[in-house]
């Protein structure tokens, strides 16, 4: 077995991404109406539900990314994509799917800073 090492920028990225996927997961399903006028932003129960789901599979997607699961790349690319669309149709927000798109955009970079001469990307199985 080889010694895989990542990139601090990597990790540190991972562990950002765990972080607010959690405070997404608990904000959306454990909503209330203090957290909502301090967030400014007002959505549907179903929404709440969806948003909140997809942050529980963005945890379990960057965990993987941690243990080197190539799998997880591609759950944050899905949830990503499909998050930049409900955005797009259901917000008037035009800030929130740049965001979405942008994250996405840095974690595949920071994939491919070398450690060791090998690519967090080469990394993943």
């Amino acid at each position: 077995m080889q010694n895989k090492q990542r990139h601090g920028c990597l990790t540190a990225w991972l562990i950002y991404l765990i972080i607010a996927y959690s405070f997404s997961a608990v904000f959306y399903f454990f909503k209330t109406e203090e957290m909502s006028n301090i967030a400014q932003y007002n959505i549907s129960e179903n929404m709440m539900l969806l948003y909140g789901s997809f942050a529980i599979l963005g945890v379990i997607f960057s965990i993987m990314l941690l243990k080197w699961i190539k799998l997880g790349f591609w759950g944050i690319l899905i949830i990503s994509v499909i998050l930049f669309v409900v955005q797009l149709l259901n917000s008037d927000r035009v800030m929130s799917p740049i965001f979405i798109l942008l994250c996405l955009v840095i974690l595949y970079g920071l994939l491919q800073f070398k450690k060791a001469n090998v690519t967090g990307w080469n990394n993943l199985e």
